[in-house]
Order: C-alpha cells, then sequence, then structure tokens
C-alpha cells in the first residue's frame, strides 16, 4: 500500500494553501481518505496516485490560434 499524504503534503504540490485543499476535499473536487470523524475534527489523508489523478484530469493544453 502506498503512503498515505497529509494535507500539508498536498497543498505543497498543488502550490497551493492547506485552508484551499480541505476547501476541494469539503467540495468534492480533491479525493481523500477518511481516516477517523472527531465529534470536532475529521482525520483526512491523501493517496499520492489520487492527487495525481486530480492533476493530469485538470491539465490543459494551449490550442493554437488561427492566424
Amino acid at each position: 500500500m502506498e503512503p498515505l499524504l497529509t494535507a500539508d503534503d498536498v497543498a505543497r504540490i498543488l502550490n497551493v494553501k492547506v485552508s484551499t485543499v480541505y476547501d476541494g476535499v469539503y467540495r468534492g473536487l480533491i479525493p481523500a481518505v477518511r481516516i477517523w470523524k472527531g465529534r470536532r475534527r475529521t482525520l483526512i489523508r491523501f493517496r499520492r496516485s489520487d492527487i495525481e489523478e486530480f492533476i493530469r484530469e485538470r491539465t490543459v493544453t494551449a490550442k493554437p490560434r488561427k492566424a
């Protein structure tokens, strides 16, 4: 099994704030693994392969402009 990433790790990979990562998770955009759900907090981690797929799905290439 692959090691799981923290929200800090994902934020560094995506070059965004940790709060943006959590926002993406709660909006259903970034896949996460819920490790534990308590009354106050939910502990989540991320699979590297899921984050890599997330990036691949959102990669765009510019189309050449017609002159």
